[in-house]
């Protein structure tokens, strides 16, 4: 079920971006235009695999200014400030994977405490038996 739930969003992302697109008609040069959507469905990708991958839990802070960024893009691209859309587009994605990495950081040590402390337990149950 959660992967239909990400097709889903995959699919509403890409129908967003299309829209977008085809929005902007010829205010544009096709390639500013299409190379700053593209950056935005990269950057809602990457946002959506960080909350995705345990960053809503793990990298609250991180994965909020990614989401801000993102929104911001989307914005200038509604404006058609292409070239600013880009920028932000690339800037929440280094964000994004930021935020997943912390996030995989944090669960990692988590797990290396909850080892320690077994270890540490196992240490001393061992010690009392030997006394």
């Amino acid at each position: 079920m959660d992967g239909k739930k990400r097709r889903i969003r995959q699919e509403f992302v890409v129908a967003t971006v299309i829209g977008l697109l085809f929005a902007v008609g010829c205010a544009a040069p096709k390639t500013t235009a299409q190379l700053s959507g593209e950056k935005i469905f990269q950057a809602d990708k990457a946002f959506l695999d960080a909350r995705d991958g345990n960053a809503s839990l793990n990298a609250k802070d991180a994965l909020a200014v990614a989401e801000g960024k993102l929104a911001k893009a989307k914005d200038a691209f509604g404006k058609q400030n292409f070239d600013e859309a880009a920028s932000l587009a690339e800037q929440a994605v280094v964000d994004a994977e930021y935020a997943q990495a912390r996030a995989t950081t944090q669960k990692s040590l988590k797990i290396a405490e909850e080892i320690k402390r077994s270890n540490d337990a196992l240490r001393q149950e061992i010690q009392q038996m030997s006394n």
